[in-house]
Order: structure tokens, then sequence, then C-alpha cells
């Protein structure tokens, strides 16, 4: 096994969840270490999840979702994007009008996480079908240092990210409606170009 290759994969997979987990962060002010652990406990999940998923379907079923699998992506970023920017501009409206200088406080759902952690992680399908030609239990190596990997690098991001959430208090919710659909039109212009 290829051990570099694997890791930067694992490192590649992890970067679209490191990047929701470090918003999800600035967005919850006060992100308690324990709500990071399941952020990041989700995301991990999920992208291990999703390769062996890939896996198992295999070469019968891989023409057909290769082809939906960046659209998918792509809506649920794009609504998770319309969500964060309506509770932007919302904030920001009552921020204008005077009715307080703090932004009402974000607090992330357990559903909310799920949706985030699906959306960072199906265009890790495909993942599993690039290892289609090793044995079942090297591909699972595989999808486990991917998942940990994530697990890891997204405890961090999100943890910190929290602890700089009171300087982009009232950006936060711009700022992740904004990287949700960058990381959407990221994954649908990979899979279609």
């Amino acid at each position: 096994m290829d051990w570099i290759n694997v890791f930067l994969t694992a490192l590649s997979m992890s970067v679209d969840a490191m990047t929701v987990g470090a918003l999800d962060g600035v967005q919850e002010k006060g992100l308690s270490f324990k709500k990071s652990a399941l952020i990041a406990l989700t995301f991990g999940l999920f992208q291990f999840l999703m390769p062996l998923i890939g896996y198992a379907i295999g070469f019968s079923f891989q023409e057909i979702l290769e082809a939906w699998i960046p659209w998918i992506a792509f809506a649920l970023l794009t609504l998770l994007s319309l969500k964060s920017f309506f509770e932007w501009f919302k904030n920001y409206r009552a921020y204008k009008r005077g009715e307080g200088e703090a932004i009402s406080p974000h607090k992330l759902k357990i559903q909310e996480i799920l949706v985030q952690g699906v959306a960072t992680s199906i265009d890790a399908l495909c993942i599993g079908f690039v290892y289609l030609s090793y044995p079942l239990n090297n591909a699972l190596i595989v999808f486990a240092i991917i998942g940990i990997t994530t697990f890891v690098l997204t405890l961090l991001t999100s943890y910190f990210g929290s602890k700089i959430a009171g300087k982009l208090e009232r950006w936060s919710s711009l700022v992740a409606a904004l990287v949700f659909l960058a990381i959407g039109l990221k994954i649908l212009l990979e899979g279609i170009l």
C-alpha cells in the first residue's frame, strides 16, 4: 500500500470538513469542546462511511452515481449557504435598526451537523470506487485513516474557530454562506470538468 498517497488522500478528503468545522466554531461563540468533538466525530464518521458505501456499491452503479454526486453535494451545500445568508441578513438588519449590539447567537442543532456531515462527505463515495482494486481489509484501513484524519483536523479547527468567534461574530453567518457556496461550487466543478 502506498502510505504517502493514502495520507495525502486523507488530508485532501478532510479539507471541506475542516473548513465547515472551523465555520461552526466561529458561528457558535463559546462552542464547547464536547460539541466540537460531536462535530468532528460526525464528520469523521461520514468520511469513513461514504467511501465504504462507494466501495460496497462497486462497479455496477459507479457510472450512474458519479454523475450525480457533485450535484447532490452542491445542492446540500447551497441550501446551507442560503440558510446562513438569511440568518446573517436577519441579524444584520436587526443591528442596523438599532435593536442591539449583539448578534443573536447561533446554536448548532444536531440536524444541521448531520446535513453538514453528509454534504461535506458525499463526494467521498467516489473514493470508494478508487480503492475497488484493494482487498476489503486494506480498503477499510484507508477509509479509517480518512475518517480519523478528518476527526482530528475538524476537532482542532472547530475548537480554535470558536476561540476567534468574538472577532468575527457579526460576519460569521455571511462568511459561512460564502464558504458553503464556494465548497459546493468546487465539488460541482471538479465533478463536471
